[in-house]
This record gives structure tokens, sequence and C-alpha cells, in this order.
């Protein structure tokens, strides 16, 4: 099994509220180049992708998601708005046995915090140096484990690739 990490990319601040912020054009276009980057891992499948509902995370969605393959449909889980790490390990841990690839679209600090948490140690190696630094917009972590989704830790995971736009 394999899950992704992945921050919005940059967005613009709108009069409509922090839900209503749309990607610059600059975010679109990490958006389709972390896509394209996410295309030639070639996950394992079925794919779940869970997204916030905010306006930026659902164009990061759809931009990421246009470079596969096949046609994968976010879902829209509200609680990963404003969501903390305890949120985040519970959309992991309630993941269906069936699924092999779980994406996870969301924000900083939480979204950060998780890929930070997870990757443990490997933080320490080069290849990782940038989730010791924050979490840049249009940042995918990548996480393979052997485990069931309720037992994911970060003693059951390795890190996999820190990909940016």
């Amino acid at each position: 099994m394999c899950f992704v990490t992945l921050k919005q990319a940059h967005n613009l601040y709108s009069g409509a509220g922090d839900i209503e912020r749309p990607l610059t054009e600059t975010g679109r276009q990490q958006a389709v180049k972390i896509g394209q980057k996410l295309a030639q891992l070639a996950l394992p499948h079925p794919l779940q992708v869970l997204c916030s509902p905010a306006r930026r995370t659902r164009e990061t969605a759809a931009g990421a998601l246009s470079a596969l393959p096949e046609t994968v449909t976010p879902e829209l889980e509200n609680s990963l708005y404003g969501a903390d790490l305890n949120t985040l390990y519970g959309f992991i841990h309630g993941t269906p046995d069936h699924v092999q690839t779980l994406l996870l679209i969301g924000h900083n600090p939480a979204i950060g915090a998780l890929a930070y948490n997870l990757a443990g140690t490997a933080v320490q190696n080069d290849a990782f140096a940038s989730l010791r630094h924050g979490y840049p917009p249009a940042t995918l972590t990548v996480f393979q484990t052997q485990e069931d989704w309720i037992n994911i830790r970060p003693s059951t995971v390795q890190a996999l690739h820190v990909l940016t736009s």
C-alpha cells in the first residue's frame, strides 16, 4: 500500500473568505507539474483521493489528477479543512482495505506535520531534508507500507519521495 500527501499550490487572497481563495496561475501550473510527477510514479490501484473542500485544494486536485491516465474523482472531506494531525491519522486509519493508494490533499500546518511525522528518521536523509524546513505549496510526499491502514504510524511506513513542482 502507498499513500501520498499533497499541499495545495500557490493561491490568491480574495474577498470571498479563506475557503474560496483560488489558485494563482503559478499555482495552477504547479498542480499540473506535480500531477505529472505523480503519474510517473505508477502508484498501485485502486486509488482513493480525499480533498479539503477549499477552492484552492479542489483546483489543486483537478490539476494534479488531470495528468493521471485514468479518471479519479476526489472525495471532498469537510474535516480536511482546518484538520489537525489526529484528524489526518483518522482519515488514514479509516481507509477501506481494498484501497491500495490514498492521496490526501490538504493544508498546512497539518499536512506538512503529517509528512514530517511519518517520515521519522528519514528527514535526516538529504532526499527528505525539505521536510525539515516547512512544506511548500505543491509538495507531494509518498510513503509505502505493507501494513493495513489501521496500523499506519511512523514505524510502519517508509518515506519514498518528496516531490515539489
